[in-house]
């Protein structure tokens, strides 16, 4: 578990939008959803449900925020 993936899950659960959230840490938005990906890979477990409009937190996700 890397910093930067921490920091991206944070800040994507605080504008629940991944564009925003790579505005906010300077970055893209598809290194945002790399870091969410690897993040869930390496726990294991789904930490947002993701449609086209919305992204809120599972379960395991409310548990690890």
């Amino acid at each position: 578990m890397e910093f930067n993936q921490l920091e991206s899950f944070i800040s994507v659960v605080k504008h629940n939008n991944f564009s925003h959230a790579a505005k906010e840490l300077y970055t893209t938005q598809p290194t945002i959803s790399n870091n969410i990906k690897n993040l869930e890979k390496e726990l294991n477990t789904t930490l947002l449900d993701r449609t086209s409009k919305t992204i809120t937190l599972t379960d395991s996700g409310r548990i690890f925020y």
